[in-house]
């Protein structure tokens, strides 16, 4: 494992002085809606809205690597009788790692692909009270999968910035989402 982790190492530092030119290192910043797909029925709203922190880098013209950590808003179902109430939150985080796949339009605007590997930790808070009872359950699962996504990248001339557009489809497979569909805008600050 060591002559493995050994090599990779040799061959990542080759990578990066053979593109000195084009390795371009960035971080970056991404809001997003991200529309949910329930696994059972429920009254829950299944748009979330996303923060997403980026760094990465783009080696070459046509490939990148990026690390995210994303964090959603709390959907919130409430429910007030005069003899129960009743509250429902769900909220979720995400951290991962993709590939890009870049394909130059013309000279300042991309078309991308990617692919990735994500884990996302979702909550899932639950309260029932009424005049006997007082129930509340609050539970956190983890669920590892794969992410794909395509979108527009735009950089501006004479600057560091670019600007994107995006869509992840994320097969998430936990017992209350089957699936998230994540549309982002976001921005880059290359080195």
């Amino acid at each position: 494992m060591k002559k493995l982790s050994a090599i990779f190492a040799i061959v990542c530092a080759t990578s990066a002085h053979a593109y000195t030119s084009e390795f371009q290192p960035y971080v970056g910043i991404d809001a997003g809606l991200n529309i949910a797909d329930y696994a059972y029925q429920t009254d829950l709203e299944d748009i979330y809205y996303s923060g997403t922190l980026n760094a990465g880098a783009r080696i070459g013209r046509n490939f990148g690597v990026e690390l995210f950590f994303s964090h959603s808003s709390t959907n919130n179902l409430e429910y007030i009788d005069d003899f129960y109430a009743q509250n429902h939150e769900v909220y979720y985080m995400s951290f991962g790692f993709d590939i890009y796949g870049y394909y130059n339009v013309s000279h300042n605007f991309d078309f991308f692909t990617s692919f990735g590997v994500a884990n996302y930790k979702i909550y899932n808070k639950h309260e029932y009270i009424d005049p006997f009872t007082d129930i509340s359950d609050e539970t956190s699962d983890n669920n590892v999968g794969t992410r794909i996504g395509i979108g527009l990248m735009y950089t501006f001339p004479y600057d560091n910035i670019s600007g994107l557009i995006q869509y992840q489809y994320a097969p998430i497979g936990n017992e209350l989402i089957n699936n998230m569909s994540e549309f982002s805008v976001g921005f880059r600050y290359n080195f």
